[in-house]
């Protein structure tokens, strides 16, 4: 495992990019299926005045119910696939010059949590690739990138997705709603104040038959509702550090074209110049306060 002095740099095959283009288009094909849900009017919103007439709830009525069960399977495929071009990218490194790791079935790109152990994964899952080209995986290891929280990492968030996938169960994909719109108007009983309203909330809560979107209290009572209200939901599923919308992988695909083009831009030392050194820059999953959502954004 030396840092092959006077090489070139190593001349992959197509089969990592290959893996990508792969999730892209099992991406594709998911997010076809949820538009053409979206697309066949799959719920109402009802009003339902309560019984004091003070109140008034705009609940959900489902008519067609999502297929998340088969959501997930093309999401899980898209995950997998893109978990895959990392492996793929070691397994050619592995081999370089005609290498063979002593222990082929371990061979994979590693997500190491914490630098107590690197050492050991670097024998057990880089066995045969160059120093160089271990050193820049290593950068990109969570411990090496968010030491306080590494299962924020983008690494690390895909990593726990594809196990889930693979070895668990699915990957629990939920309808959040995400923006209400008020398309309502109220009659009040004959002396009866309307405005302003006593109370306004709205609710942000997965998709389900029953479930309740805003509720409205007013001062007097309520003789009829018009209208509707409308509402925005979007798909998301959970990770380690909570929940997270389907556009999030997106940025795992841009995150693992990164990584590879990180490990690969090392150049081979050759005896008159250093090798040139890389800054790492990590993409994170940053939870919000409550634990229930996430954001995914460059580290700053």
């Amino acid at each position: 495992m030396d840092g092959h002095v006077g090489a070139t740099a190593p001349q992959l095959s197509t089969w990592p990019q290959m893996k990508i283009a792969r999730a892209i288009q099992h991406l594709a094909e998911l997010r076809t299926r949820i538009n053409l849900w979206a697309a066949s009017a799959p719920y109402t919103v009802k009003p339902h005045i309560s019984d004091d007439r003070t109140t008034v709830s705009f609940r959900v009525k489902v008519v067609v119910p999502p297929s998340t069960d088969e959501w997930s399977l093309y999401l899980g495929d898209a995950l997998h696939a893109l978990r895959s071009a990392l492996d793929a990218c070691v397994w050619e490194l592995a081999h370089l010059s005609g290498d063979e790791p002593p222990k082929p079935r371990r061979v994979g790109f590693p997500d190491c949590r914490s630098e107590a152990d690197w050492d050991r994964v670097r024998r057990d899952k880089l066995q045969t690739v160059p120093d160089m080209y271990a050193e820049r995986i290593k950068q990109v290891q969570p411990f090496s990138t968010h030491a306080q929280r590494p299962e924020t990492s983008a690494l690390a968030v895909l990593s726990y997705l594809d196990n889930q996938d693979k070895h668990r169960a699915s990957i629990g994909l939920n309808l959040d709603g995400n923006q209400i719109q008020q398309n309502f108007w109220v009659e009040m009983l004959e002396g009866e104040a309307a405005e302003p309203p006593l109370e306004v909330v709205g609710h942000f809560v997965p998709v389900e038959d029953g479930a309740v979107l805003l509720k409205v209290r007013y001062p007097g009572r309520i003789a009829s509702v018009s209208g509707s209200c409308g509402f925005g939901c979007q798909v998301t599923f959970g990770t380690e550090v909570g929940r997270e919308a389907i556009e999030s992988v997106d940025g795992m695909i841009m995150e693992v074209r990164r990584i590879l083009a990180f490990i690969l831009s090392v150049q081979p030392a050759v005896e008159s110049e250093p090798e040139e050194e890389g800054e790492w820059h990590e993409m994170t999953f940053i939870p919000t306060q409550d634990g229930k959502s996430a954001r995914y954004a460059p580290e700053s």
